[in-house]
C-alpha cells in the first residue's frame, strides 16, 4: 500500500463505534509514522442491529449482528478495513476475512448505572434492571430474584437517556465502553471480575482486514497487542469449543500473571439464573489454545453440549417479573 494512498476505516456510526475507529487510528498513525492522517478516511456503516432498535438481539439472527453489513463491504473492498468490538465478531471467521490486529484491552469489568449511587444488593426490591443481554439476565438473577430485568435496546446514550427517563432503576453496562465515552461519573457500581464474569473478548478491538492484501495487514499489524491477542483467541477458542456465541449465558475471562501464566474461568448460567456451572484452568501462556479446549470441556462435561444449545435463544419472555 503506498503511503500517499487512501486508508478507508469501516466503522459502526455509534458514538461507542467511532470512538474505538479514533483509537485505532490513533495507535495505527504512531505505529506506521509514514501515514498520514489526512489520507485515512472513516466510513459509517449501518448494520442490522443498529437499524432493529426494537426486537430482542437473539430473535433477530443473532450472531453476527453487528458486523455483517461491514464485513460485506470489506469483501467488496469499498473499505480496507474494518473496527469491531470483538464480542460481536462471530467466533467462525467469515471466509477470505481476517482479524489482523487486537488494540490493547480496555476495562472489561461490568458496572451499575443507576439513578442512585445504590449497588445492585442496595437496590429496593421491585426496581427495575435494563439489559439487552442474556447472559447478563441470568447473572442478575442469580443474586438478586427480586428484581424485574426489563429488556432494553440501543447504544449506550439512548440507554442512559431512557435511564433519566424514568422507564428504569439501573442498568448493567461494559465499563470499558463507559470509559470510552467519559461517563465514569454515572457508574453506580463496579462489578469485579469474581462478582459478574464478562463475556468473552468484552473491551477488546479488533481490527479486520481481507486475507490476500498482505502489505496492509503488515501495517495494521504493527497495532497488535501480543497479551490481548492471546485473550482474545483464548476466549473465542472457549466459545467454539462450547459452539456458543455472545447470546449465551456464558461469561469467559481470561487474565495473565507475569507474561508466563495464563487463566481462563468460565461460568455458564441457566436462563433463570438459578443454576450456575464453572470451570477453571490456568497454565503457560503457549498452551492457550488447549487450555482454552481443556475448560471449555470441563463445562461440556458437567451439562453436556445439547444443553449449551438450547441456552442460545430465550424461549420465555425476556422480561422478568418477581
Amino acid at each position: 500500500m503506498s503511503k500517499e494512498k487512501k486508508l478507508i476505516v469501516g466503522s459502526r456510526n455509534s458514538r461507542m463505534a467511532l470512538a474505538q475507529t479514533n483509537e485505532f487510528i490513533s495507535v495505527f498513525l504512531e505505529a506506521n509514522h509514514s501515514f498520514k492522517a489526512e489520507n485515512i478516511e472513516i466510513k459509517p456503516i449501518a448494520t442490522s442491529g443498529d437499524i432493529n432498535q426494537k426486537d430482542r438481539l437473539d430473535l433477530i439472527g443473532g450472531k453476527g449482528l453487528f458486523v455483517k453489513e461491514i464485513e460485506h463491504k470489506l469483501l467488496n473492498k469499498e473499505i480496507d478495513v474494518a473496527v469491531h468490538s470483538m464480542k460481536d465478531v462471530p467466533t467462525v471467521m467469515t471466509p477470505g476475512l481476517k482479524i489482523a490486529s487486537w488494540l490493547a484491552r480496555g476495562d472489561e469489568r461490568e458496572v451499575l448505572i443507576g439513578d442512585t449511587n445504590k449497588t445492585l444488593m442496595e437496590l429496593e426490591p421491585g426496581s427495575i434492571v435494563g439489559t439487552s443481554s442474556i447472559r447478563r439476565r441470568s447473572q442478575v438473577l442469580s443474586l438478586r430474584r427480586d428484581l424485574y430485568i426489563k429488556i432494553i435496546r440501543g447504544n449506550v446514550d439512548t440507554r442512559i437517556r431512557k435511564l433519566d427517563q424514568g422507564q428504569y432503576t439501573a442498568l448493567i453496562l461494559g465499563f470499558g465502553g463507559i470509559k470510552r465515552l467519559r461517563l465514569e461519573d454515572r457508574v453506580a457500581q463496579i462489578f469485579s471480575t469474581n462478582e459478574i464474569l464478562p463475556p468473552a473478548c468484552q473491551a477488546s478491538i479488533g481490527v479486520q482486514t481481507i486475507n490476500e492484501d498482505s502489505e496492509l495487514i503488515n501495517l495494521i499489524a504493527n497495532t497488535n497487542h501480543k497479551n490481548t491477542s492471546i485473550i482474545g483467541l483464548a476466549e473465542r477458542k472457549v466459545l467454539e469449543t462450547l459452539e456458543a456465541n455472545c447470546n449465551s449465558p456464558i461469561g469467559v475471562f481470561a487474565s495473565i500473571k507475569n507474561e508466563e501464566i495464563i487463566t481462563i474461568k468460565v461460568e455458564l448460567f441457566n436462563h433463570d439464573g438459578n443454576e450456575k456451572y464453572t470451570a477453571a484452568v490456568s497454565g503457560i501462556i503457549e498452551d492457550y489454545v488447549s487450555l482454552a479446549c481443556d475448560v471449555g470441556n470441563k463445562i461440556i462435561d458437567q451439562v453436556g453440549l445439547e444443553y449449551i444449545k438450547k441456552l442460545d435463544n430465550l424461549k420465555n419472555d425476556f422480561n422478568y417479573s418477581p
